[in-house]
């Protein structure tokens, strides 16, 4: 089978989707007779994004067409400085950056992508004319890949089109601010391509649900699936055997954070106060804490007070495989839910393959990751209050004073069953 694989966030960058993309690229790769071509966003190298290691990890079979992504990816794109080149650096007029995403949120549409998914349809019309692709492959976030196959599709009506949607588009919590022209036209973008698509996966119910109430057209149950993400077990299996990365402690609870913090989405101030007020109630467990976060965190005030425990280090994003070996050697996963989301963390996935605890921190009472995480042994589960924070720390303490603390993967979410599906809803026989 011929896929053209279209999808803005790539391995070439360092964020949740492009690792993502990065396991259904290979798996996909593997399967006997697939040829995988991917067209994503050319992202240059001193972008904050770029991630030249998570790069090397892609197959190397799969062609890789990439494709300018234009001036307003160029203008909103936030840079290294010219100091280092390492990929946590802050880019250049933090001042400006942020003006500029505050534009971007309200008012680009649908997203910073959108020129690149009009050049990209160009070369990609131009591509299915070569290669004679068996079926179209499209993953939104961000909105423009689904867009750039929608232009793709309309020229070829006959080659079948999958969507997948790991997040949603209109109803995503990050889009309510948007000016009413901005939503009226991306209620069009989306209508189009519901109308246009032959197969839609989602990796939520909620999601699917809400998708199901807007658009008739999707109650056909031959149409729509659920798939979630997984984790790399040979790939895994190969970096627990490296040495462990420099910031562990052996003799410490390793609590492992790593990916952004966005305060819109996820409250990180009632876990900070547990903190605190373990260090003032019970000094011993408190000294027994290595609270580990990587990534952005744009609450500068709890970034602050995160930062001024002694027993907490705040460090910038760092490379995949990095991240990955901290979670293998890591005691307590840190996971935060999402508030007023239809969005699962797709970290969660990664935390399944590894040995350590899962605390999942609920962003409200209406978090789609309950239905993930309540009944797996891995995971310790709480509302977001100090006081139900702080009693799951005090009971992962009495986990690791008792060595039962560490506990084997869940099988469940290994890629290669996953993938398995995914390729036969391509192949049109699931």
């Amino acid at each position: 089978m011929k896929i053209l694989f279209i999808a803005c966030y790539s391995p070439l960058i360092n964020n949740s989707a492009a690792i993502e993309t990065l396991q259904y690229l290979n798996k996909l790769s593997e399967i006997n007779n697939n040829e995988v071509h991917l067209l994503t966003v050319n992202f240059p190298k001193d972008s904050i994004y770029y991630d030249e290691a998570l790069r090397t990890m892609m197959d190397g079979k799969i062609k890789v067409h990439v494709v300018d992504g234009g001036i307003v990816f160029k203008k909103l794109m936030p840079r290294k400085t010219n100091s280092s080149n390492n990929a946590s650096v802050k880019p250049k007029n933090g001042n400006s950056t942020k003006v500029l995403r505050r534009i971007k949120n309200a008012m680009v549409i649908p997203d910073m992508y959108y020129g690149w998914a009009r050049k990209a349809a160009v070369y990609g019309i131009d591509l299915m004319e070569k290669e004679r692709f068996d079926v179209i492959f499209s993953m939104h976030e961000p909105p423009s890949s689904h867009l750039c196959a929608y232009y793709i599709k309309k020229q070829y009506k006959n080659v079948p089109w999958i969507t997948y949607w790991s997040d949603p588009w209109l109803k995503d919590s990050t889009r309510e601010k948007s000016f009413i022209v901005k939503k009226m036209l991306e209620k069009n973008m989306e209508k189009n391509i519901v109308n246009f698509a032959d197969k839609f996966i989602f990796v939520t119910e909620a999601n699917k649900n809400e998708y199901l109430k807007d658009y008739k057209t999707l109650n056909d149950n031959k149409k729509t699936f659920i798939l979630n993400r997984g984790f790399d077990a040979k790939l895994y299996e190969r970096l627990s055997h490296e040495e462990a990365p420099k910031l562990i402690r052996k003799d410490k609870v390793n609590i492992i954070y790593t990916g952004e913090i966005f305060s819109k989405l996820r409250d990180i101030n009632p876990f900070i106060k547990a903190i605190e007020e373990i260090m003032n109630e019970d000094l011993e467990s408190y000294n027994l804490l290595n609270v580990l976060f990587f990534g952005n965190i744009d609450d500068i005030e709890a970034r602050k007070k995160l930062q001024s425990l002694e027993v907490a280090n705040v460090s910038p994003r760092i490379p995949f495989d990095e991240a990955l070996k901290y979670m293998l050697n890591g005691d307590v996963l840190l996971l935060f839910g999402n508030k007023n989301s239809k969005q699962i963390p797709a970290k969660i996935y990664d935390y399944f393959g590894a040995k350590g605890r899962i605390l999942v921190i609920y962003g409200d009472d209406n978090d789609p990751i309950k239905r993930v995480v309540e009944n797996n042994k891995k995971c310790v589960v709480t509302d977001n209050s100090t006081q139900k924070i702080k009693n799951k720390i005090y009971e992962l303490i009495k986990m690791y004073k008792n060595n039962t603390i560490h506990c084997a993967p869940d099988e469940n979410y290994e890629w290669n069953s996953i993938v398995e599906r995914l390729n036969n809803i391509l192949e049109g026989s699931d």
